[in-house]
């Protein structure tokens, strides 16, 4: 197996035509090794959000080719990308978009749900990544009911309860007071060291010390 589970070859996007016409991303190269965790570092507009949206097979680029694990994911269909996204990545987002009338297991199965997994097997798993994340007593309880850094943790379990090959965080700590982001990014962490890859957009420079590897984006330009 390859060590580079992702890598994108002189990718760029522009948004948009005539003078609406906006350029988010130039001629960007870039490999993502098994085991790290990459930090993509950039102010608003930068072109952060849309190189994270494309590496999570949310959107496709202008120019250029992504391959993940090898594939080139031009060549695939919108179905089969739905597909890798369920079975190979996970998403955690900034304002974490959980279901709030549905409990915290409920939630974290929905995954599972996607991938026709056993009712009794959705449930062992999501109840173990509860156990993960430091929820466990939590399971019934509903979203609403629930603080901002504990739905994050919701969310990250969401994402791992199907075991990803990725796990792509969009600003997790944007929505937290200090105290609660560290704890979220010692959580990351703690995950990292297990051996997940993760990739996470920030613009919060103080972040940097938990990645393995920085990237800088300015203007839609890697910054050497």
């Amino acid at each position: 197996m390859s060590a580079v589970i992702a890598e994108c070859r002189h990718i760029s996007k522009i948004y948009g035509k005539g003078e609406g016409k906006t350029q988010a991303l130039q001629d960007v190269s870039l490999k993502i090794e098994r085991g790290e965790f990459v930090m993509i570092l950039g102010e608003s507009g930068s072109g952060k959000t849309t190189l994270l949206h494309i590496l999570g097979l949310m959107d496709e680029s202008t120019e250029g080719e992504y391959l993940f694990e090898g594939i080139d994911t031009g060549s695939l269909s919108e179905r089969e990308k739905a597909k890798l996204r369920n079975k190979k990545l996970g998403f955690v987002f900034q304002k974490y978009h959980l279901i709030k009338t549905m409990t915290t297991m409920e939630n974290i199965e929905l995954p599972l749900g996607y991938a026709k997994k056993k009712k009794a097997d959705r449930r062992k798993a999501a109840d173990a990544m509860l156990r993960r994340v430091g929820l466990s007593k939590k399971l019934k309880a509903k979203v609403s009911e629930l603080s901002g850094g504990q739905q994050q943790r919701v969310a990250i379990a969401r994402a791992l309860v199907g075991q990803p090959e990725m796990i792509l965080a969009d600003e997790p700590t944007g929505n937290l007071d200090s105290v609660t982001a560290a704890e979220i990014m010692e959580l990351f962490a703690s995950l990292h060291k297990e051996g997940n890859t993760i990739i996470m957009i920030t613009h919060n420079e103080r972040l940097v010390s938990y990645a393995s590897r920085v990237i800088r984006l300015k203007d839609g330009r890697l910054e050497i």
